[in-house]
């Protein structure tokens, strides 16, 4: 029996707004998309296995570029406090030295309250990551609000480069992430739902968004043999160490990249970029990091996480004196 496709619930086009579709091909092994070391997170790959590969989704971007906001915030701020102060007509009164004085500390407090909205908003997980999975050949998600197991057929799914402009304080942007859209047909009435993948997609017109599509592909025809696979998670650290993490390898890369000939060459050049890709990048992200630490992830059920083989074995918490201490 034919399903009745007039009573499908459509989703509403101002999503679509700008979207590309993608064709589906029968590429081979040889049309694999390579992209370097940075290719898999490029990507949104979190993991990928002989049977099923599993993807960031979209909604994580979002959220961390919210907690990442709060950093970046209290920085232009600090920045903006004393060119504010250069150029306001004196004398400067003990109340406007004071307001300057808190200006950063408020351009945070408006980050935080955004993500709290945003947070509100999104409902109260992260993760929902979403799984592929060859020998099914269904895709797998849990919705983030209602934590509902959403399964969709692969061989229905259709393919499109989003469209998703984005208007703030420091101007405009875009990002493309692959939205993946199929009819859930387990819905009464069935409904099309959108899956949108986390692509990094800043303003490439697509690219990222293609080349996702390509690779999936590949892996549901020939599996993961001549894909470039992301390495494996790191373990969960304290929040300490969470914090941290991203400070030590701006460390480590800023002692490689200077022990090269060519960093010695260009220090002058490159030890300001260093400390500006610090305070710039490093620090919202690691801030991010600490406020993001105790949000938890939608998991899927037992039996899918069985059955894409990434089911794992709870590893007991210990503390020394209050402290948790990681393996």
């Amino acid at each position: 029996m034919t399903p009745d496709t007039d009573a499908v619930k459509r989703l509403p086009r101002s999503l679509l707004f700008g979207a590309k579709r993608l064709v589906r091909s029968r590429l081979t092994v040889n049309d694999a998309p390579t992209g370097g070391v940075l290719f898999p997170e490029i990507l949104g790959l979190r993991r990928v296995n002989e049977q099923c590969v599993e993807l960031e989704p979209y909604v994580n971007l979002v959220r961390s570029g919210h907690a990442r906001s709060v950093g970046l915030l209290f920085v232009l701020g600090i920045v903006l406090s004393p060119i504010t102060a250069w150029i306001m007509p004196g004398p400067i009164s003990t109340a406007k030295w004071i307001a300057l004085l808190l200006f950063p500390f408020a351009a945070a407090a408006f980050g935080g309250v955004m993500y709290l909205c945003i947070h509100r908003f999104l409902g109260r997980f992260r993760g929902g990551f979403i799984r592929i999975h060859r020998g099914t050949r269904k895709l797998y998600f849990v919705t983030l609000r209602d934590e509902r197991l959403l399964t969709l057929d692969w061989d229905q799914i259709q393919a499109l480069a989003g469209y998703i402009p984005i208007i703030s304080a420091g101007g405009y942007t875009s990002r493309y992430p692959l939205y993946l859209i199929a009819i859930d047909w387990r819905q009464a009435p069935p409904q099309e739902m959108c899956v949108a993948c986390g692509n990094l997609g800043w303003r490439d017109d697509g690219d990222s968004a293609r080349q996702l599509w390509d690779y999936l592909q590949i892996f549901m025809e020939h599996g993961p043999a001549s894909l470039n696979v992301p390495s494996s998670i790191p373990p969960r650290l304290s929040r300490k160490h969470t914090f941290l993490r991203y400070y030590s390898d701006w460390v480590a890369t800023f002692h490689r990249d200077l022990a090269t000939p060519q960093g010695r060459r260009w220090a002058l050049l490159l030890v300001p970029a260093k400390i500006l890709w610090l305070i710039c990048m490093v620090f919202p992200d690691s801030l991010a990091e600490f406020i993001e630490y105790n949000v938890p992830y939608t998991s899927f059920p037992k039996e899918i996480d069985e059955l894409c083989g990434f089911n794992e074995k709870r590893v007991p918490i210990m503390r020394l004196n209050g402290e948790r201490i990681d393996s």
